[in-house]
């Protein structure tokens, strides 16, 4: 059966806010945990990106990501690109917001399974843990390829929706309904 949804993309097609959007509709309805990822830009120019913070679902933990690395010299972690991840912050607060779900059925966002993510193990192994229980997984990847990513691709429970310029504001409802399904045949099943 399939029960978990992957959306992949170029970076700045609108995965984020393809899950933004789907969160709002199934919130009131439906438990729902994990985290999105948003762009932290400069205060003084809209076009700078300084970095990306990490927001629980319920909006009650922010804290980031990753920053440039030539904003924060002294730091310590791993690099992307022109990026440092703060790997101790992003395991100690959002690694936990994973483990802390219900054993009912619920829909798990994870905004993203990307590189930075991926430094931590912690991390991977909630991933792991989560794809293996009853919650249904909305989940954003890169289109480029990861062993650890391409290997929940080819997850037979797993549904893969490509996000281009052409499908990206039609394919909110599509996804709305295909994630509507599954949580309610997953609550059958329970």
């Amino acid at each position: 059966m399939k029960k978990h949804v992957l959306l992949t993309g170029e970076p700045g097609i609108g995965k984020t806010t393809i899950c933004r959007k789907i969160i709002e509709h199934f919130m009131e309805k439906e438990n729902v945990f994990g985290f999105y990822t948003e762009e932290v830009r400069s205060s003084n120019s809209r076009s700078s990106r300084i970095g990306f913070d990490v927001i629980s679902i319920d909006g009650k933990n922010c804290f980031p990501l990753a920053r440039l690395s030539s904003l924060c010299p002294q730091a310590h972690g791993p690099k992307v690109s022109k990026y440092t991840v703060n790997l101790e912050k992003f395991e100690s607060n959002m690694v936990p917001l994973l483990k802390n779900h219900t054993s009912s059925t619920s829909l798990c966002v994870i905004d993203e399974i990307g590189k930075m993510e991926l430094f931590s193990h912690r991390f991977k192994a909630a991933v792991a843990n989560l794809f293996e229980s009853n919650h249904v997984i909305l989940g954003t990847v890169p289109i480029y390829p990861l062993k650890f990513v391409d290997d929940l691709k080819k997850r037979d429970d797993v549904i893969l929706f490509s996000i281009t310029n052409s499908n990206r504001d039609e394919i909110i409802q599509d996804l709305i309904e295909s994630i509507g399904g599954i949580l309610s045949e997953m609550k059958v099943v329970q």
